[in-house]
């Protein structure tokens, strides 16, 4: 038997002295992110490195020497800055994550699970970026293609998670999920979940799915208010595939939703077929901010003494 192809170092192919373009993800509709983005833009430019935004967001906030088409920011920079909150994340994630374009997140939102910069911390953590201080850690994302007979009508890629899920109605429906072609589950549900370890501890977590160290290789499988007392969640291999078959919608409205952001109607029939990308997301991490004290910090796990 063969060897498995070797997985790219998540350093590999990024020398952070040798930075010349940063592209900036931002989420302009937050208060505070526009003078980020433009103390980010000075400071750049004061280094000699260029800074890219899509270029309605340059023209927004009248910086025109920023703008790039927004397809072909994620290829020229050399890494990429998400300034917003961990949706803002996870939108970077999935642009840079084909190119292998490292991201780092400062958090200017609410949360900030992903985005762990502090606006406060957010200058020093470039600097140590450029001086190669801060590691690099890689994440399995998550690759889906929606087939309709033997034909693919979309695909999809998430960090966190690929939802299967109704609409605004209440009306349970049926879901029929395969692992690697054998069957598992069919029963009237809301929706399933499959979620990378990176999105346990989003919509998974809420929804009864465990927490699961971001650093493993799994696919978390989690039904959404399934109508059977015996239905829980599955831990498998990343190497599995998982597919869920949109057997009976009873007239609701079902879609996929890929990080909670892309989104595509699926219709009876529908199959989500659902396994490891080829690629991962490359996350710049702060020194000294391990995923327990994370838990530790934002789910309160430690109380007085």
């Amino acid at each position: 038997m063969p060897p498995p192809p070797r997985r790219p170092r998540p350093t590999e192919g990024f020398d952070p002295r040798a930075v010349r373009c940063v592209g900036i993800v931002a989420a302009l509709h937050k208060s505070r992110v526009a003078a980020a983005v433009r103390e980010v833009a000075g400071w750049l430019a004061g280094r000699g490195v260029q800074g890219l935004l899509p270029a309605e967001q340059a023209d927004a906030l009248s910086l025109p020497e920023l703008a790039a088409d927004p397809a072909e920011l994620p290829a020229k920079a050399d890494f990429l800055l998400a300034m917003g909150g961990d949706g803002t994340f996870l939108a970077a994630a999935r642009a840079g994550a084909p190119h292998r374009k490292p991201i780092l997140g400062v958090n200017l939102g609410g949360y900030g699970f992903l985005a762990a910069i502090p606006r406060s911390g957010m200058l020093k953590s470039l600097e140590q970026v450029m001086a190669g201080e801060l590691r690099v850690e890689e994440r399995m994302m998550l690759s889906a293609r929606v087939l309709r007979g033997s034909e693919k009508v979309g695909e999809c890629w998430a960090l966190n998670d690929i939802v299967v899920g109704k609409g605004a109605f209440s009306r349970l429906f049926r879901l029929e999920t395969t692992i690697s072609g054998e069957l598992v589950s069919s029963f009237p549900l809301d929706g399933m979940i499959v979620a990378t370890p990176t999105g346990a501890t989003g919509y998974s977590l809420s929804a009864g799915g465990p927490v699961v160290a971001p650093s493993l290789r799994a696919l978390i499988v989690t039904p959404i208010c399934a109508h059977a007392l015996s239905a829980r969640t599955l831990v498998v291999p990343a190497s599995e595939v998982i597919e869920v078959a949109v057997s009976d919608p009873r007239g609701e409205e079902v879609k996929l939703t890929a990080d909670g952001q892309d989104s595509l109607v699926l219709r009876a029939g529908d199959r989500v077929e659902i396994s490891e990308a080829e690629f991962s997301a490359r996350v710049i991490c702060p020194e000294g901010v391990s995923f327990y004290a994370k838990l530790r910090g934002k789910f309160g796990w430690v109380g007085r003494r």
